[in-house]
């Protein structure tokens, strides 16, 4: 079983007074980085929705308009594999529809899973959509009907980023690594390999470094991969470790296009020829 979780809004940057992610408790994510490979991809275009498209399509896209016939989802539907796709209301269409190439339909043995940000009439909180998404992610991991392929996408940290507030942006990096936590455990009960990473920073750049006034926006910075299971344990994605745990001292292996044929590597399936990023295991 492979899942991957795209963490909306962690982003790598130097430590600064902007940085909410550095400034963050985060002892999961701190120790899966001690034991496990991981690097750093440039996200590429500025288009949220072409981040994905590029993620699930295994090359470079930036026009988020752009079809794929060819994706990691149709690959692994072809293999005859389930696959599932859990997102919140905010990230479905990117999730599904545009991770899809533009796939209208689910794929052959596809499930997909939303998360309403609503509870009846009210409008959750994002803290408590953030558990109920971890708690169907989970329960899907450890469902005896289990996916080969689940993807998740988790953009809490990305949305309350966008309010501008520092303190909530640091407490919001906290709340994802606790989730982050049982997640990676269920997952290590199944024994499968649990891919960290996200389609764009924003918490780590929390405010403008030249004015100290607030900073909304999707960055460019790069984003974490993260790669967790046994057999990747104490291994290197073919370079050195970050220095004293410190992510933005590496210089990016590839870009989220190196994403689906990293994918395909790790479940034994062959890459087509459409996707011409190449896997980063290899």
């Amino acid at each position: 079983m492979v899942v991957l979780l795209i963490l909306g809004g962690w982003g790598v940057a130097p430590a600064s007074f902007a940085n909410a992610v550095t400034a963050a408790k985060t002892p999961t994510f701190l120790n899966l980085i001690k034991e496990y490979p991981v690097a750093l991809l440039n996200p590429g275009h500025k288009s949220l929705n072409a981040r994905y498209l590029t993620l699930g399509s295994g090359r470079e896209i930036s026009d988020e308009n752009l079809e794929s016939a060819v994706t990691l989802s149709s690959v692994i539907a072809a293999a005859g594999l389930k696959q599932t796709k859990i997102a919140e209301t905010e990230r479905f269409a990117a999730l599904t529809h545009f991770f899809n190439g533009h796939q209208e339909d689910k794929f052959p043995k596809e499930e997909w899973k939303i998360v309403s940000s609503r509870i009846g009439s009210k409008e959750a909180t994002p803290q408590l959509t953030l558990k109920r998404t971890a708690k169907e992610i989970i329960n899907s991991i450890a469902s005896e009907e289990a996916p080969d392929f689940l993807a998740a996408a988790i953009p809490y940290l990305d949305l309350i980023a966008a309010a501008g507030d520092f303190a909530a942006n640091k407490k919001a990096v906290e709340a994802v690594d606790k989730i982050l936590k049982d997640i990676s455990l269920a997952v290590d009960n199944k024994k499968g390999i649990l891919i960290i990473t996200a389609a764009g920073g924003n918490a780590e750049r929390s405010k403008d470094l030249a004015t100290g006034l607030p900073d909304t926006g999707l960055t460019d910075n790069p984003v974490p991969l993260l790669i967790v299971g046994a057999e990747f344990k104490g291994k290197t994605i073919g370079l050195a470790d970050p220095l004293n745990n410190d992510l933005s001292s590496l210089t990016p292996a590839g870009t989220l296009a190196n994403l689906a044929p990293t994918i395909l590597k790790i479940m034994k399936l062959a890459k087509p020829a459409a996707m011409t990023a190449a896997s980063l295991t290899e």
